[in-house]
């Protein structure tokens, strides 16, 4: 094989090199890319391991947009724990019922809220860890008898049934006076009592709207706001009222205020309205 034959030969060889590179290359680049696997965002879970807050008995439970929280009634002075560490955002008079107050941020960005405290033993900016004493029970702001107002959120503003994440025997604890390592708190007997929800005085309003069944009632002087659920009448609220014009009257009930008038019952949380119901029908005590 002559020179000119050989050179010949490896010009068609890189041609169809460089040909078989463009075509593996254009074919690449038609391909959709590989995109690595990721995580899809998801709210997470409270990861709190929550212990009890107190000793007691629970007289409230948790209604969504009415009372969210539980109270756990007990002596005045029992001592109020932090039912996981974290960091005291707040810690004083809260305006809106629920008197001598401590909220507590965690790591996890949970919140939980302690109020009608008689006495706080932290202030804000305080760190706080899980089982420590932080309040003793009282009956400050609207309340009728010593107890805590308890709430917890997942974030600033959902709020979830602490009993969903006090109900499991890990969390269904209280700690000893001595400190004890959450994962070894010891358990805490705490069972519902059934509370008197009727008027038992003089009706001063009442009024239907689409879902509850509302009440102002008067009682040896003592004023008293009632809201009962149509559908569950298990799920009812006895509050103090008091009168804050001509025909209306005001109850709180821990972060929220509800503003009744013979015609409607308007719900409020932290100063801002959230909903007004009219009546379907009400009734006005005369005078």
């Amino acid at each position: 094989m002559n020179k000119n034959t050989i050179s010949r030969l490896c010009a068609y060889i890189l041609i169809g090199l460089i040909s078989l590179t463009s075509v593996v290359s254009t074919a690449t680049s038609a391909l959709p890319p590989v995109v690595k696997a990721s995580a899809v965002n998801q709210t997470p879970l409270p990861s709190s391991n929550l212990i009890w807050p107190t000793q007691g008995i629970i007289s409230q439970g948790f209604r969504k947009h009415q009372h969210e929280g539980i109270d756990i009634a007990g002596a005045m002075g029992t001592p109020i724990y932090a039912a996981a560490s974290g960091k005291v955002v707040k810690a004083g008079w809260d305006d809106w019922g629920l008197g001598n107050f401590i909220e507590i941020k965690h790591p996890d960005g949970t919140m939980t809220v302690y109020g009608h405290n008689n006495r706080l033993l932290v202030s804000k900016g305080q760190t706080v860890t899980q089982g420590q004493i932080i309040a003793e029970m009282g009956s400050t702001g609207n309340s009728t008898a010593p107890h805590l107002h308890f709430e917890f959120y997942q974030n600033s503003r959902l709020a979830i049934d602490p009993l969903k994440l006090l109900s499991s025997s890990t969390t269904a604890k209280l700690p000893l006076d001595k400190p004890v390592s959450p994962s070894q708190p010891v358990p805490i007997n705490v069972s519902p009592v059934k509370v008197n929800h009727e008027c038992t005085g003089i009706i001063v309003i009442t009024g239907e709207t689409a879902k509850a069944r509302i009440q102002v009632c008067n009682e040896n002087g003592q004023l008293f706001y009632i809201g009962q659920l149509k559908q569950d009448t298990s799920q009812a609220v006895k509050i103090l009222a008091w009168n804050v014009g001509e025909n209306k009257y005001r109850a709180d009930n821990g972060s929220f205020s509800y503003l009744v008038s013979p015609e409607k019952v308007e719900v409020w949380r932290n100063g801002s309205q959230i909903r007004s119901d009219n009546f379907d029908n009400f009734q006005q005590a005369s005078n």
